[in-house]
């Protein structure tokens, strides 16, 4: 039994494309099942309304948290800038 070398090529090549092809399948079909699962799971288990109480908190804790934001802009632009000095001199 003699095998030629292009036979043997040709098995590979299939081989391979066999192979592609089922994992280029595969992961069609789990996108579409994790997308169909999404949409089911959004329809029967609807994201809940927000309660009055926590869209209160939530506006009573915006100005908090805009001037934590302000000192940790103050902060990074700070280090920024000697960071920079320190390139120059250095």
């Amino acid at each position: 039994m003699v095998v030629r070398e292009d036979e043997l090529f040709m098995q590979g090549v299939e081989l391979m494309l066999f192979g592609v092809s089922a994992v280029v399948i595969f992961l069609s079909l789990l996108v579409l099942a994790i997308g169909l699962a999404s949409q089911v799971i959004l329809r029967f288990f609807p994201q809940p309304a927000e309660s009055q109480a926590v869209a209160q908190r939530r506006t009573s804790a915006a100005p908090a948290e805009s001037s934590l934001d302000a000192e940790r802009i103050a902060v990074i632009t700070a280090a920024v800038h000697q960071h920079r000095q320190r390139g120059r001199n250095g």
